[in-house]
């Protein structure tokens, strides 16, 4: 049932140049993060046949990826950074950023390293912390339903404490839901020239 991690910015796992790449899934995947089993992670009952359940080298707890959300991915040189808290906040910024250009308001980080609208969680991402480079994804929910993110995924064994317990369906939002219509090639656009 567990595979092995092959999405499409999986090349952003081997050193090379600084790049960032941004992609649609195709369709419903259940990424788990390193430390993340399919027992303690997954719903299995509810997990249809063609949902493929991965797991990645990054960090983090488990995702649901669908073709209703966005993966933002960047690679970057390791000398760059100081910490790993560092990392997260310029790369989150840069999000922020682009989303902001299109008139979201309220964003902030919250936790180690999700993006919120006010309580709500609309992002959240997870670091490879690679010898030469770092390599940082995040998945944005554009307009996929909280309820059914609950029917996949477990409550994880750890949370940020802003969470405060909340189910999947009650902590995560979309942008969609919180009234923000995403022109997705600006978005493209601005993200790339904010990396740089």
């Amino acid at each position: 049932m567990l595979k092995e991690y092959n999405l499409p910015d999986r090349y952003l796992f081997s050193p090379g140049n600084n790049n960032i790449f941004i992609w649609k899934p195709n369709k419903t995947y259940i990424v788990l993060g390193q430390r993340d089993s399919v027992e303690t992670s997954v719903n299995v009952d509810n997990i249809l046949e063609d949902i493929e359940i991965l797991k990645r080298p990054s960090g983090g707890h488990a995702v649901v990826l669908t073709p209703k959300t966005i993966i933002v991915s960047m690679r970057i040189a390791n000398e760059s950074f100081k910490n790993i808290k560092e990392v997260f906040i310029q790369c989150n910024e840069i999000i922020i950023k682009a989303l902001e250009n299109q008139g979201v308001n309220d964003l902030c980080i919250k936790g180690i390293s999700d993006i919120c609208i006010g309580d709500y969680k609309i992002a959240g991402s997870s670091m490879y912390n690679g010898r030469e480079y770092i390599m940082f994804h995040a998945v944005i929910n554009i307009s996929e339903n909280p309820d059914f993110i609950e029917e996949l995924l477990k409550h994880p064994e750890t949370e940020p404490e802003y969470r405060a317990k909340r189910s999947h369906k009650d902590f995560v939002s979309s942008l969609e839901k919180l009234g923000y219509k995403i022109d997705l090639e600006k978005f493209k656009t601005d993200l790339k020239r904010l990396f740089g």
